[in-house]
Order: structure tokens, then C-alpha cells, then sequence
């Protein structure tokens, strides 16, 4: 049973005690293998990121690709408008389409319904390599949970969780992502992967205060009165309760001053949440130091020198973290990451003004532009 290919990448297999070659870990682990959470090639491996950046990552790539094909153009493009009516206001389109594959893997593999999924799936041993086969049964197992961080270790990427529902139940939720992070008491709301007692988020997880967990929780209780049946109940109402906590969250981030108060927000701008700081050095110091930093862009800066009068805007873009060598795991096609904006920053005379879409991202900013630049 032992690989016979003569590779210098052949790899130790701690499921099956023997030499396997890279081709077989990539078709047989997790689905047909039970390989143990310490293997450096177990994407679920909570301190291996690399592995679950690229086998998870490009396993979501290919599921996305087999679902649409397996139900149809017209099939995905309803259900996705549906749940995307459903997540309103929000706009997150990477949460909306997960949301919207789970649906139809819910529906298939659960209630009976669109015998041509469940039928492609059944055979899907032919027609899905292995990496989009973890994430399509990962996906269709996804819990959405309402968790709490009970213990919070800034040298782990993983941190201890309990159910809010279910309190004796905890998890150890592992973060690959660029989450800001998280202290004990944070709560989270989202749909999880999980895998023995791991918890993987799907981008898009809300991400709450300790101030907010009594509010969200009766909240919660009072949409989904059968307080018995949670979290099971809350399954099938992710987008509705996703925008309660949010709502919550978001009284509770006005009243501490950081969204934005007065008129309705620019409707081309997804910037809702804003901080204001004062400067200790000069507005020339400041652009200065700014302009020397790749994260920010200057709109339309002056051909010299700095504007001592006006204002000085300056765009935040990051690109997204690249995926490891792929000689590492299996061959797949790098794409060509665009940077991403994640804010706006104003340079005024004695202050400066930072805009963002989003708590965590207007946190790391802040956190950015006071390294750079003294104020506070």
C-alpha cells in the first residue's frame, strides 16, 4: 500500500506509518485518510497555516466552480440573489455566497431536495478533486454558532471557545486569517467549518464586544422564542441573526463614538466607521511620514511639498497574504492578488481623521497610523 514513486518529496504519513508520495497525501487526506491533527500536511492542523491557506482556499475555489456547474447558471444565481436580499444592508460577498452553497448542500444532502446535487455528490469521488471534496463535506457540516473567547493567548493562532447555547461545549477556534486579535470575553457570530473539536471561520464571521453579549443573546432569544431548540434553530436564519448582532454592535460603537453620526453615509462609500486624532508633530511630519509608508496612497497630492492649508487624503490599500509554494502541497494556479482599500485617512491642520468600513479594520489602522505618526 506504501507509494512506489521514487520522489525527493515524498513525505512521512503518520495515518497509514509509512512513505507516501505527495500525489496520494493530496488525493486521500482527511476524505479517505484519518490523518491526526499533528500532521504538517492536515490543513485543519491548527499551527499549520500554510496548509489550510492553500488546500482550504483553493478547495473553496473548485466547490464554488462545481457547485454552480452541478446546479446551473440560472439555479446559483437565484439562490444567491435570495440570500443576498436576505443579508441586507450588508454587502459582504464572500459570506454571501457561503451562505448561499450551504444552502443548496442543506437542502440537497439534508432535506431531499435538488436530486441533481445530491446525485452529483454521491458520485463526486470522479468529478471533485480532493481538496474541494474536504471543503463541499465541511461545508454541508457547518454549524452556525454564537461562541465566547474564554481563553485568549497572543502567541497561539487559536484561541479557547465556549457555545454561548451550550456552554459546556468548547472549542479550540484556530485563526489563519488577518483577524485583529481577539480578547477573552469577544463573541462570535458565524457560520464555522469544523473538524474533530476545531472551529475554522468563514470570512464574514461577526466579531462583537463582551459589553454586547447579554443584548445579542436576548435578542436572539426573543427572534427564535424556543430557547430549547438552540443553537440547532439558528441554522437556517444566519442572515437575519448576522444582522442583529450587528445592529446591536453598532448602537454600542455610536454611543462609544466611533460610527459616524449625522446624515445617511455617501452611498458610493462603505466607510462607516471613523476616528479622529489629534497630532503631536507638524502636518508636514505627518505627510511625511505617510508618504514613506506603502500601505497609504496620496490622492492628488501637490506637484511640492505639502498643502499647509487644506487637507491631505491619503487611500489605505493591503494586499491579501500570498499562498505558500505550491510545490508544498499540490500544483494549482497562482492568481494575481489586487490590493485591497480598507480605508481613507484625512491630514488636517493639527488633526487627522482615519474612515474605514469596519471596526476591526479602523482598529488596525489606528493602530498603524499612531506607529507612524504621534497623536492620539
Amino acid at each position: 500500500m506504501v507509494s512506489s514513486t521514487s520522489s525527493s518529496k515524498q513525505r512521512y504519513c503518520p495515518a497509514l506509518d509509512a512513505i507516501v508520495s505527495p500525489q496520494r497525501c493530496g488525493e486521500e487526506r482527511v476524505t479517505r485518510l484519518k490523518c491526526p491533527l499533528t500532521c504538517p500536511f492536515n490543513p485543519f492542523n491548527p499551527d499549520a497555516p500554510e496548509a489550510f491557506d492553500a488546500i482550504v482556499g483553493r478547495g473553496m475555489t473548485g466547490a464554488t466552480r462545481w457547485l454552480e456547474k452541478t446546479v446551473g447558471q440560472e439555479a446559483w444565481a437565484d439562490c444567491f440573489g435570495s440570500m443576498e436580499r436576505r443579508f441586507l444592508p450588508e454587502r459582504d460577498l464572500p459570506l454571501i455566497a457561503y451562505e448561499a452553497q450551504w444552502s443548496l448542500l442543506d437542502r440537497a444532502l439534508r432535506q431531499g431536495d435538488l436530486p441533481q446535487l445530491k446525485e452529483a455528490f454521491a458520485g463526486s469521488a470522479d468529478s471533485l478533486r480532493n481538496d474541494a471534496r474536504i471543503v463541499i463535506e465541511k461545508l454541508a457540516g457547518s454549524q452556525a454558532l454564537l461562541i465566547e473567547i474564554v481563553v485568549a493567548d497572543d502567541a497561539l493562532p487559536y484561541y479557547t471557545a465556549r457555545d454561548v447555547f451550550r456552554p459546556e461545549q468548547e472549542y479550540l477556534y484556530v485563526d489563519f486569517g488577518d483577524q485583529e486579535p481577539l480578547e477573552e470575553g469577544a463573541l462570535m457570530f458565524g457560520r464555522f467549518l469544523r473538524h474533530e473539536n476545531c472551529l475554522y471561520v468563514i470570512p464574514g464571521v461577526f466579531v462583537g464586544t463582551a459589553d454586547a453579549t447579554d443584548s445579542i443573546v436576548a435578542a436572539i432569544l426573543d427572534y427564535l422564542p424556543d430557547g430549547s431548540a438552540l443553537p440547532d434553530s439558528m441554522q437556517n436564519k444566519l442572515p437575519e441573526i448576522w444582522n442583529l448582532c450587528a445592529s446591536i454592535q453598532d448602537e454600542l460603537d455610536s454611543e462609544s463614538g466611533e460610527i459616524l453620526q449625522g446624515s445617511a453615509p455617501n452611498p458610493n462609500s462603505d466607510e462607516l466607521y471613523a476616528a479622529k486624532l489629534e497630532l503631536a508633530v507638524s502636518k508636514l511630519d505627518a505627510v511625511s511620514a505617510l508618504r514613506a509608508n506603502p500601505v497609504f496612497v496620496e490622492v492628488d497630492p501637490p506637484e511640492f511639498g505639502v498643502d499647509p492649508f487644506g487637507e491631505s487624503v491619503f487611500e489605505a490599500h493591503v494586499l491579501p497574504e500570498p499562498l505558500p509554494p505550491s510545490e508544498e502541497f499540490e500544483d494549482f494556479d497562482d492568481e494575481q492578488e489586487q490590493p485591497i482599500k480598507v480605508g481613507t485617512l484625512r491630514v488636517f491642520g493639527s488633526s487627522l481623521e482615519i474612515r474605514s468600513l469596519n471596526p476591526a479594520e479602523l482598529g488596525l489602522l489606528k493602530a498603524l497610523v499612531q506607529e507612524l505618526v504621534p497623536c492620539q
